[in-house]
């Protein structure tokens, strides 16, 4: 698998590819995408509506854009089809219109979250310093739970954990949750996750953009460890049926998207969100 690790606050191209920005209906807000990789912007409430030029949420009708939204939520992803292109997108919440701007560039956004003004994002009393050596850990433990369960169990008496094995459907795919670790100290949860391709062809995702929602609320992961591509099923030639192919990952949340803790029990329904890598080398 491709270790992955992203971790907001740092300075070099992962501080250049998370940003933060107070929501203001007076601000034009000026954003980078790309062609190969997906720019997704958090709003602090659900979308009321969109207005967009030179952008589509249809492959196939003419734009240089690709737009996908769907309707209530409280995010929405971007990509450019072509190199060079510009798109404008008024994006309208309780009745104000907020306006992004988009231009690809070769270093994108690739996770804008948009907090209100008098809410700013700030560490919260309390809230740990998880740097990625020790999510590293976290995530050994998590993979080598059930040996510390019989070997070392007072190791294993301050992580929660559950088994929910719930779906996530997709065009293709699907998604389960076979298990989420809780390490309450660091507020992180670790998510192991099955990608069932129902298809005989790879399908491509970005491991970097790995996420749940949990009722209005997406929290993006710091560190994923998933391989980016689903292996594909076996297709029968005499009757045409696909046996699926079957993949795992893990990814880790920590605190939330504004700094704070996310104090997320293990036994939330969690949507895992994946978004699809279409362009590839």
């Amino acid at each position: 698998m491709t270790l992955v690790v992203v971790v907001l606050g740092l300075t070099g191209a992962h501080a250049q590819a998370i940003k933060s920005f107070p929501l203001d209906e007076q601000t034009v807000y000026h954003l980078k995408v790309s062609t190969d990789k997906v720019t997704t912007l958090v709003f602090p409430q659900p979308i009321t509506a969109l207005e967009g030029s030179g952008i589509t949420a249809d492959p196939k009708n003419p734009a240089k854009m690709l737009l996908s939204y769907h309707a209530g939520d409280r995010f929405l992803s971007v990509r450019s089809l072509a190199e060079p292109a510009t798109a404008t997108l008024n994006v309208i919440i309780n009745r104000k219109v907020y306006v992004v701007e988009l231009t690809t560039d070769k270093a994108p956004f690739q996770s804008v979250t948009f907090y209100a003004a008098d809410e700013p994002p700030a560490q919260t009393a309390g809230q740990p310093n998880v740097g990625p050596s020790r999510l590293l850990g976290l995530l050994d433990k998590a993979k080598a739970y059930p040996l510390l369960a019989e070997q070392y169990p007072e190791m294993i008496s301050q992580i929660d954990k559950a088994e929910p094995f719930t779906q996530t459907a997709y065009r293709g795919f699907h998604v389960i949750l076979t298990k989420v670790f809780r390490f309450d100290a660091e507020d992180a949860l670790i998510f192991q996750v099955e990608f069932v391709n129902e298809t005989d062809q790879p399908i491509y995702y970005v491991p970097q953009s790995l996420a749940v929602r949990v009722g209005s609320g997406v929290y993006w992961s710091a560190l994923s460890d998933a391989t980016g591509i689903m292996t594909p099923g076996t297709s029968d030639a005499k009757s045409g049926k696909v046996t699926p192919g079957h993949s795992n990952g893990y990814f880790v949340i920590c605190g939330t998207p504004h700094g704070g803790r996310n104090h997320l029990a293990v036994q939330n329904p969690f949507n895992v969100l994946v978004f699809r890598q279409e362009n590839h080398s």
